[in-house]
C-alpha cells in the first residue's frame, strides 16, 4: 500500500510516524481504488478508518460538490472520525464535514455552503438535511458504512437505506466493522449489490495483548471494587453498564466516596457528551461510565482498562467492549466483576471466541492473578485456658411481708325511695 500512496499521503504518513500498514489497510486498498463494492471485516483498534479514507480521498476531485459519504452509529464517533477524515483532506485541500444530530442545523445548512466534497456524519441528520433539500446527495460516488453491524440494526437500517435511495444507483459501497450479522448477510437485498468479502481478523497482528480477567464480587460490593481499584497507580478506566438507570446510580454512590467520574450515555446531550469525553482523555476523572454507545469505534488513546460493572449482552457486544483497550500493538486488561452465577454465564457467553480468561484478585492495593492467603493470629490452647468466674455475694434476703388486714365495706341499708329519710319526714309532720 504505501508503495502506491500518492506523494502528499506518503508525506503525511511518514510525518504520522505509522509503520506498516496494517493487513486491512493493504487488502482493500486495491480494490476500493478500483470502485468494487468491498466489507471489510477486521479487529477493533486495527486501523480500518485510514484503510477506507486513503484510498477514496485519492479519487476526490476538488470542488466538484460531495462525492464521499460516510456515515456512523453515533454522534461520537462522527466527530473522532470526522478530525481523522478531515486531517487527511487537508493535505489535499479537500473539505470535510461533520454533520450530526443534536447539533444546531441553522449552522450545518451555513457550513454547508463551503461546498465540501466529502461528509461524515449520523443517518438521521443526514437524511434530514436532504429532506429539506439543503444537503444534495445526487452526486455522491462513495458511500461507507462505519460499524456496519450497527447500522444496519432493526433501529437504524431504514433510516440509512434512505439516505442511499437519494444517491445515483451506480455509487460504490463499502462496510466496515469488527464483527458481522445476518443482516449483513443480505447486502444485496437492502441495497442491490454483491460486494467482495474481506475478513482479516485471523491474519491481522495489529492488535495488542489482551488481558481477559475477571473478578468474582457481589453486587452490592462493585462499588467498593472501583473505589478500591481507583487507588492504583494511573488507574483510569472505561467501564459499561447495560442501563442508564444502574450507571447514574452508581456514579452517586461513586462521587459520594470522592472518586472522580463522568457518564457518556445517549441521554446527555451534545455538549455534555462531547466534555466529559474529553475530560477523561485529558485524564481529569478516573472513570467513564457508559453503556454501549462508546462500545463502537471510540479511540481513547493510553486507556489500559475496561471494565464490564455488567456482563455484555452478546459476544458481539464483548468484542467491542475489550476493543477499546490493547489497541494498536499496547497492552490492555479488560476486568469483569461477576457473582458466582454469573460467572458461569460469562464463561458460556465468550467461550465461541477461545479466550484465555484469568481470575484476579485486589490485594495489597495491587491486582494479582494468585489469592494470597490471610495469616491467622496465633490463639493458645483450650487447655491452658482457665475460665475463672468470680464470686458473686448472696443477695439479702427480702424483709417477710406483713399482712393488711382489708378495710371492712359498711353494708348500705336496702331502703327503698319511700322509706327513705323517713324520720326526717316524720320530724316535719309534728
Amino acid at each position: 500500500m504505501n508503495e502506491h500512496l500518492i506523494p502528499a499521503f506518503q508525506k503525511h504518513w511518514n510525518d504520522s510516524g505509522f509503520g506498516a500498514p496494517t493487513a486491512i489497510q493493504t487488502e482493500v486498498y486495491d480494490l476500493l481504488k478500483e470502485k468494487k463494492d468491498v466489507v471489510g471485516i477486521s479487529p477493533t483498534g486495527s486501523g480500518k478508518t485510514l484503510a477506507y479514507s486513503i484510498p477514496l480521498l485519492e479519487q476526490i476531485v476538488p470542488t466538484d460538490g460531495i462525492q464521499l459519504l460516510i456515515l456512523e452509529p453515533s454522534q461520537e464517533l462522527a466527530v473522532q472520525v470526522g478530525q481523522v477524515v478531515n486531517e487527511w483532506a487537508k493535505a489535499l485541500q479537500l473539505n470535510a464535514l461533520t454533520l450530526i444530530g443534536g447539533a444546531n442545523i441553522q449552522r450545518q445548512i451555513d457550513k454547508l455552503k463551503s461546498k465540501p466534497e466529502i461528509i461524515v456524519g449520523t443517518p438521521g441528520r443526514i437524511l434530514e438535511l436532504a429532506d429539506k433539500r439543503k444537503l444534495k446527495l445526487h452526486q455522491v460516488q462513495t458511500v461507507v458504512l462505519d460499524e456496519a453491524d450497527q447500522l444496519l440494526g432493526q433501529d437504524q437500517l431504514n433510516t440509512v437505506r434512505e439516505v442511499v435511495k437519494k444517491m445515483p444507483s451506480d455509487r460504490q459501497m463499502g462496510f466496515f466493522s469488527a464483527t458481522s450479522n445476518s443482516l449483513m448477510q443480505d447486502l444485496s437485498k437492502w441495497f442491490n449489490v454483491e460486494p467482495i468479502w474481506i475478513d482479516v481478523t485471523a491474519v491481522d497482528d495489529s492488535k495488542g495483548e489482551i488481558a481477559h480477567a475477571y473478578i468474582e464480587t457481589p453486587i452490592r460490593k462493585r462499588d467498593t471494587t472501583l473505589k478500591q481499584l481507583s487507588h492504583l497507580p494511573d488507574f483510569r478506566a472505561l467501564v459499561f453498564f447495560n442501563d442508564v438507570a444502574s450507571l447514574t446510580a452508581a456514579l452517586d454512590r461513586l462521587r459520594f466516596e470522592g472518586v472522580s467520574a463522568g457518564v457518556l450515555h445517549s441521554e446527555r446531550n451534545k455538549t455534555e457528551r462531547r466534555q466529559v469525553l474529553q475530560d477523561f482523555r485529558n485524564g481529569k476523572i478516573q472513570y467513564l461510565l457508559t453503556t454501549d454507545l462508546a462500545s463502537r469505534g471510540l479511540d481513547i488513546e493510553g486507556l489500559d482498562y475496561v471494565i464490564q460493572y455488567d456482563i455484555a449482552i452478546s459476544k458481539e457486544s464483548y468484542v467491542h467492549r475489550s476493543g477499546r483497550t490493547g489497541r494498536m500493538r499496547r497492552k490492555g486488561t479488560v476486568l469483569t466483576l461477576v457473582n458466582e452465577r454469573e460467572l458461569r454465564n460469562f464463561k458460556q457467553l465468550i467461550a465461541p471466541l477461545e479466550l484465555p480468561l484469568i481470575q484476579m484478585y485486589l490485594y495489597g492495593g495491587e491486582l494479582v492473578t494468585e489469592k494470597v492467603a490471610q495469616e491467622e493470629t496465633p490463639q493458645p490452647e483450650k487447655e491452658s485456658i482457665k475460665k475463672v468466674v468470680p464470686k458473686k455475694n448472696k443477695p439479702a434476703a427480702p424483709a417477710p411481708v406483713q399482712a393488711v388486714e382489708a378495710p371492712v365495706k359498711k353494708k348500705k341499708k336496702n331502703r327503698t325511695k319511700k322509706t327513705k329519710n323517713k324520720g326526717a319526714r316524720r320530724k316535719k309532720s309534728e
